[in-house]
């Protein structure tokens, strides 16, 4: 049910870093669909996230075209190279400088087999001039495009080829590029030397930039479906006039689109060069071979002799509120104050980031506690984004449409502005320093994190600003609090927005003097050279991720009651542990009807113990350094956390006390509920989820109430109000229980004390009611065609499925995966991608997936594609010329070479997460498997033929027997080259279906 999309993570986490924060809607972001996901929930527990307003995420890849580079310069290697020069080396970071200008950060950290590489230009879309919006940022995705010496898809084909997790950013101050990898010489050698060549040899070709062109405004028209995100934009530029802040990344779709390619290519050769760039490496290398390839690769590159311009533009104080108001299609309401603040490099940036923690903590913030708890917001978030140049705090709160929008503004601006009436407490800057703290400590135990995270600090001025903030959050007074608040957070330099749903397009109506003083950027060289660092941490020992290394030193068992453990002790950085703890319960016939009532249950968990009340859990927590996640339904709950080796055993008894004494208090779940109906109302006219739902329910055999039944939105509406309380508290007692259960710990602990404690702890703990693994056997889905309608969408979803009779130990699912890598799974190079994106141009966002069970054969292939409506003939032409293409000839050899070497590679790179490897013992636990089952799927990745990928695709992948579900606008004036498709799918009969809901494995 969609609660589980809203409510399923219950999180203990630090607040945003004061740093990197941003808020998202200011940066555009490519990303490789691939990554690992532990990396992205590793970053999250770092830096909170926006709530609702959700980030503009898109994959590029693309195909080069002969074209205008840089002025001819010879290949770096075939040059002689300037040895890097050491400038300043602090906690463990040192900085080098190349005569050509080029800074170079290097962090070296052997404890797990993995590097990083992180490139970021000093440009973004503040250096943009009239009619140039947009520029940075199609300069981003033009950089994956070729040089002459990786030409047409070479950097695709080898990012994917090697299983590198890599990404490109634009943000308001700079543009980044990074890969992470699996620590090699070779790989490392590769990433700097490719980083070399693009920096000043990229194709920048009018062939390119066309091929490019409908892929960028496919991006706008995804930013346009979201209303929160547009009235964000809408207040960025109602509150700055003057400066360049006040624009999008993404920039004027007119600039975007009648860019003239000489303009392009100046921006390029401008910006684009050694002394406008900070190259770092972070990870497990070899120090002195690292600069000597930077040399030979960086150091080849002239310095330029073209001076940077100087970005003078000073936003003055506003002098008065400033309001917009949104009004399009929609079906939750939102309101939202953003002010100016200083500079990102002054100290102010660190105080605001406190008071926004001390609004928005989700335990017991200000701002939940007056718009959430007391049920006038469905959520309510913050997000300070500190920059280059004076930046802003933003504010937001969710409405259903039966909320009171006056009403929670009133109480919005009340609690924002209204810190001179009630001031901070030691209380309150104590927990909000102890969370901010946390989080600076688990960014900088994360190698691959902080290289990435530099970027922010690097664009304010200096790197080291990371580590300046550090000791300010330290220092910080209740008396600059109180100054800063009274000084920023005031009606003059407000600026409020609204976003008032309607119901169809057309529907809408015609429609103090003091100021806030903003100080100048501080003297970023004074401020840091001033700064000694803390001393650096020991190395740590380097662990060998193979699996067979890790199943040496795994010891399994169970507890008294049957309860399953995994151990694995071993090195960490920071002396970290993390952990999973997964609870399993009821049978097919108990669980009947339970299913909101269960997913209720898991959710109220974190919100208060026998002994502590949630602000009391979330302070607990902070004082121990530990992170909790807890996901769940009525089949099984799910406990993901990190501690420290000195925090283990009081983090394990606090969980103890969360999973078997919860309060399940009164107040909590009347909130819990009303946010969780307004997340499901919220999504009642997105594409997207509109499409899950029906693809989700197609082919469904189970009637209502069945834990496997897919219910609609408004089913599960109804489902989530006729809960009780008590409902919750039965459903407790009698299902939960460890005797089904599993326990993974990896990481820096002591095996014999931690065996003993979950003894202690859940050892004795039986539920009530018998469990028994629900099975949900193959069901054949009928192919169908499947249209929703979604009104005022600029961009449309599609997806698809066509249903595996396959298990994860079977014979040919190592070739399976391989396939699907070729067609899809790979975002930056894959025949979807090839043809979506850089062929046709109509999508940034397409792929494929596999997913099939561990224990039930009902499994699926998988596609998903983001288009305009106007493409949908183009989109259904060529996913369907690209299936009957795989299905009919297959895969080459050279395809299968490429996706081995990235699946293996990744696979090494999931593995030197401690996280991922935790829940990946646990989930062997319950399967019955050890890392022996990861080296025989490995083995049969390593020695599938093209004979065998091709049978795998005849067998399981006809083209005939998908189900595809296009979600858009697909109305007369928006779809005009699509009128027969339309017609002809709008005919097709809509049949009720359900999907897996299994122990889903894409990849051991």
């Amino acid at each position: 049910m969609a609660l589980r999309a809203r409510q399923q993570l219950e999180s203990a986490t630090g607040p945003a870093l004061p740093l990197p924060c941003r808020a998202p809607q200011d940066r555009t972001d490519l990303r490789d669909k691939g990554a690992n996901p532990d990396f992205e929930f590793r970053m999250r527990l770092v830096i909170k996230r926006l709530s609702l307003l959700l980030a503009l995420a898109f994959s590029v890849s693309a195909n080069a075209a002969p074209g205008v580079a840089h002025a001819p310069a010879p290949a770096a290697a075939k040059l002689p190279g300037a040895a890097p020069a050491e400038v300043v080396s602090v906690e463990g970071i040192t900085e080098y400088r190349l005569p050509n200008g080029l800074r170079v950060l290097l962090a070296p950290d052997a404890a797990q087999p993995v590097a990083t590489v992180n490139m970021t230009y000093l440009v973004g879309s503040r250096h943009e001039n009239y009619g140039e919006t947009g520029m940075a940022h199609l300069l981003e995705h033009l950089l994956f495009k070729g040089t002459p010496a990786l030409p047409g898809n070479t950097i695709a084909q080898e990012l994917t080829r090697r299983g590198m997790q890599f990404n490109g950013t634009t943000a308001f101050d700079r543009t980044n590029y990074y890969e992470s990898f699996t620590a090699s010489e070779e790989n490392l050698d590769w990433a700097l030397k490719m980083e070399a060549d693009r920096m000043v040899n990229s194709f920048i070709a009018r062939e390119a930039l066309d091929s490019e062109m409908t892929v960028v405004r496919n991006e706008m028209e995804r930013a346009e479906n979201n209303p929160a995100g547009m009235l964000m934009q809408q207040m960025r530029s109602a509150a700055y006039r003057w400066h360049n802040y006040g624009k999008a990344p993404i920039g004027a779709r007119s600039d975007v689109e009648h860019v003239a390619i000489g303009n392009l290519q100046e921006f390029y050769r401008r910006y684009y060069q050694p002394d406008n760039a900070v190259l770092v490496v972070a990870g497990k290398f070899d120090v002195a071979a690292t600069l000597a390839r930077i040399g030979q690769y960086f150091g080849a590159i002239p310095r330029p002799t073209r001076a940077l311009p100087v970005q003078y533009t000073v936003e003055p104080p506003q002098e008065g509120a400033r309001e917009v108001t949104l009004r399009r299609v929609g079906d939750s309401q939102l309101v939202a104050v953003q002010y100016h603040i200083a500079p990102g490099a002054h100290p102010d940036t660190v105080a605001l980031q406190l008071l926004a923690d001390i609004l928005t903590d989700g335990s017991g913030g200000r701002l939940y506690k007056a718009l959430v708890e007391s049920g006038k917001a469905s959520w309510q978030s913050g997000s300070v984004s500190g920059m280059k140049d004076p930046g802003s705090v933003l504010f937001a709160a969710g409405l259903s449409k039966t909320q009171d929008l006056e009403a929670a503004r009133q109480v919005l601006v009340a609690q924002v502005e209204g810190f001179a009436a009630r001031p901070v407490t030691q209380v309150e800057l104590d927990r909000a320093r102890t969370r901010l703290l946390n989080s600076y400590e688990r960014l900088l135990e994360n190698p691959s994190g902080y290289a990435i995270a530099l970027s922010e600090a690097i664009a304010k001025g200096d790197w080291r600003l990371l580590l300046v903030a550090h000791q300010q959050a330290e220092r910080v007074t209740l008396a600059d609090l109180q100054r800063v608040a009274q000084n920023y957070l005031r009606a003059s330099n407000c600026t409020l927005g609204r976003f008032i749903p309607i119901d169809m397009p057309g529907d809408a109506p015609a429609e103090t003097l003091a100021r806030a003083t903003m100080p100048a950027a501080p003297d970023v060289a004074a401020l840091v050279a001033a700064y000694q660092g803390k001393p650096s941490k020991a190395a740590v020992a380097a662990f060998d991720p193979s699996p067979d290394n890790i199943e040496a030193h795994t010891l399994r068992g169970k507890l008294a009651n049957g309860m399953q453990f995994a151990l694995l002790p071993k090195p960490s950085r920071g002396q970290t542990v993390n952990g999973t703890l997964i609870l399993r319960m009821g049978d097919v016939n108990s669980l009947q009807g339970q299913d909101a009532v269960g997913s209720l249950t898991a959710a109220m968990l974190m919100r208060g113990t026998a002994r502590l009340e949630r602000q009391q859990i979330a302070d607990r927590l902070s004082a121990l350094k530990a992170v909790v996640s807890v996901q769940g339904d009525a089949e099984a709950v799910t406990v993901r956390f990190e501690a420290r080796r000195d925090t283990l055993a009081d983090t394990l008894a606090l969980l103890r006390d969360i999973l078997r004494e919860p309060s399940l208090p009164a107040a909590e779940f009347e909130t819990l509920r009303a946010n969780a109906i307004a997340g499901i109302e919220s999504g009642l006219g997105q594409p997207e989820a509109i499409a899950s739902n029906v693809l989700g329910r197609h082919g469904n055999p189970y009637p209502l109430g069945d834990p496997r039944y897919v219910g609609t939105p408004q089913e599960d509406i109804a489902a989530l109000r006729q809960v009780q309380l008590s409902d919750l508290r039965a459903f407790h007692t009698r299902f939960y229980g460890a005797s089904h259960g599993q326990a993974a710990l990896v990481g820096d602990f002591d095996r014999e004390a931690a065996q003993a404690q979950l003894a202690t702890l859940f050892g004795d703990w039986q539920a009530q009611a018998p469990y028994a693994r629900i099975e949900r056997p193959f069901v054949p889905l009928a192919p169908a065609h499947l249209i929703r309608e979604t009104p005022d969408k600029a961009n449309a979803i599609y997806l698809a499925a066509l249903p595996v009779a396959l298990t994860s130990d079977a014979p040919e699912y190592p070739a399976l995966v391989i396939a699907n890598r070729v067609f899809g799974a790979s975002a930056l190079k894959s025949r979807l991608a090839d043809r979506l994106r850089q062929r046709d141009g109509i999508s940034y966002s397409v792929g494929s997936f596999v997913q099939v069970g561990a224990l039930d054969t009902n499994g699926r292939f998988g596609m998903q594609a983001l288009y305009a409506p106007q493409n949908l003939d183009k989109l259904k032409r060529g996913v369907e010329e690209e299936l009957s293409r795989l299905a009919a000839a297959g895969i080459t050899p050279q395809e299968l070479a490429q996706a081995k070497s990235g699946l293996l590679q990744q696979g090494m790179l999931a593995r030197t997460s401690d996280s991922t490897l935790a829940g990946t013992l646990a989930s062997q636990l319950f399967l019955g498997r050890t890392m022996r089952f990861v080296t025989q799927y490995e083995q049969g990745i390593a020695t599938a033929s093209v004979e065998q990928v091709n049978a795998a695709i005849r067998k399981h992948l006809d083209p005939a027997r998908v189900v595809h579900v296009y979600a858009g606008d697909f109305s007369v004036t928006a779809v005009q080259d699509a009128g027969a498709t339309i017609k002809t799918m709008k005919a097709i009969r809509t049949i009720k279906a359900d999907g897996p809901a299994n122990e889903a494995v894409a990849a051991p």
